[in-house]
């Protein structure tokens, strides 16, 4: 394994365990096992490192939605099954994404910026998703920004309030998600 990859999975394992304020420098090179001036070599700071975790994190995410962007199967398949995806990845990288979301956010512009974002290229890719339902006739409502706006505004809530804080199990998400994702593209019908 190469020295900053050695770094990356430190730092992650590190900030996952200890939090982000009790996580050091000197903390991430000892558990890697190099000196504090290589990690300097790599990263300008504890906050260049969690970046990159963060930026890590992002792109799984738009490349997740890429790939079910692509897809030509049913509308609504495409939109659960990357949403349970998504929620697959961000279980695995709840530590991290707790930090950045808890922590972070509010405090740093450069993180501000990178939630916004990636919040903007999820928000495309997912608008691309539901146009592509819209003309094939999947959807009878045909606003795909309000459609786009309804599915991210339940992700948002079942991800800050279950799988962030709430420690729900991974099976329990998914299964909300499911039940939840039906009721968005199905409606409430008696």
């Amino acid at each position: 394994m190469d020295t900053r990859k050695k770094l990356i999975n430190s730092a992650k394992r590190l900030f996952s365990k200890k939090g982000y304020y009790e996580t050091k420098v000197s903390d991430i090179v000892a558990d890697a096992g190099l000196s504090q001036g290589t990690f300097y070599i790599y990263f300008k700071s504890k906050e260049d490192i969690f970046k990159e975790l963060v930026k890590d994190m992002s792109e799984k995410i738009i490349r997740l939605l890429k790939e079910y962007a692509s897809k030509e199967d049913d509308i609504e398949t495409i939109i659960k099954n990357a949403t349970l995806d998504f929620f697959r990845i961000m279980y695995e990288e709840k530590p991290i994404a707790y930090i950045f979301m808890f922590q972070l956010i509010g405090i740093n512009e450069e993180f501000r910026k990178l939630y916004f974002d990636k919040n903007r290229r999820v928000r495309e890719l997912l608008n691309n998703i539901v146009k592509k339902g819209i003309e094939k006739g999947n959807f009878s409502y045909k606003n795909a920004e309000n459609i786009v706006n309804i599915l991210m505004g339940y992700v948002r809530i079942v991800y800050l309030e279950y799988l962030l804080k709430d420690k729900a199990s991974l099976d329990e998400i998914l299964n909300m998600v499911n039940e939840g994702i039906d009721v968005i593209l199905k409606g409430v019908k008696t």
